[in-house]
């Protein structure tokens, strides 16, 4: 190979590393301004990140989009990041489908997108999937026999999250998932104390 070509290939293999590396840099520092409060400054990398398939940026972008009541916008983009398999993504157009805001309300859809993102541990989308399920929404039943909702609690208590360790507590008291196990409800109803925000106001008093 000549030096023409070993050149023309180095700068070519430049191109295509900056080419791929540049929405992750616009969506690094979109970020970055967002968290310090400048959303102005945030949305133009954000948007050139956005568009160019990335799809933490396109999450990112929506939910902005989405708080300043640009639903319809907000949804395209979150489409585009859920079906890239991008939790956030899927947890807001989840969250979207649910209230109907910027597409056309639909239980269903919001479920299946709300589950994927729970299938990746997605936080948010758990704690949305157990609260649906102690609300009766979403296609669940409101009854321990319906194993996927009751998943959904168990693992939104192993994030402390008050309602659903308060359903397990009192199915453990009452033995609504088979034997009653007071001890139990006894660790879970300890763990609702610790978390309840009377305890840590005593506790920050006390440090």
């Amino acid at each position: 190979m000549n030096r023409i070509s070993v050149v023309s290939l180095i700068v070519f293999s430049l191109l295509g590393t900056n080419a791929v590396a540049a929405p992750q840099d616009d969506y690094s520092a979109g970020r970055k301004a967002y968290l310090a409060g400048d959303v102005v400054s945030a949305m133009t990398p954000l948007k050139r990140a956005a568009d160019s398939g990335y799809a933490p940026a396109q999450s990112l972008y929506a939910y902005i989009l989405d708080k300043a009541e640009y639903n319809e916008e907000a949804a395209q983009y979150f489409r585009r990041a859920a079906e890239q398999g991008d939790a956030d993504g899927q947890y807001g157009l989840g969250i979207l489908y649910a209230s109907g805001e910027g597409v056309a309300r639909d239980p269903a859809s919001a479920r299946e997108w709300l589950e994927r993102a729970g299938n990746q541990d997605h936080g948010l989308a758990v704690v949305a999937l157990s609260q649906a399920f102690l609300g009766g929404r979403l296609g669940f039943k409101t009854e321990p026999a319906d194993a996927a909702g009751l998943g959904w609690v168990r693992k939104a208590g192993a994030l402390d999250s008050i309602p659903a360790l308060t359903y397990l507590a009192q199915g453990y008291r009452t033995g609504a998932f088979g034997a009653a196990d007071p001890k139990e409800a006894e660790r879970l109803e300890a763990r609702i104390r610790e978390l309840s925000p009377d305890n840590r106001k005593k506790n920050r008093k006390l440090k």
